[in-house]
């Protein structure tokens, strides 16, 4: 039982630290969970402003969780949207 509640813990810290970064690089920007699409731990969906091109951001995301998984070793996905 200490072992899942570890594992919810770590992942927790993972998207608390992401959202974090998220909301100091790109103000404005919006998050909410979705399903995960495969094998991750967790799905964002993550809309961007109108100010912020998605390509930096999603480029942005690819490095930060990478660097999360190997802190926390959790998946996190995140998929990136335009403001419209």
């Amino acid at each position: 039982m200490k072992t899942a509640t570890n594992d919810r813990t770590a992942l927790a810290d993972a998207v608390a630290e992401l959202i974090e970064h998220l909301h100091h690089n790109f103000p404005g920007i919006k998050t909410k969970t979705v399903s995960p699409l495969e094998d991750e731990d967790i799905a964002l969906e993550i809309e961007t402003p109108p100010q912020f091109l998605p390509e930096d951001v999603e480029a942005w995301c690819q490095r930060e969780c990478i660097s999360l998984e190997d802190k926390y070793e959790v998946y996190i996905l995140p998929l990136v949207l335009q403001k419209r």
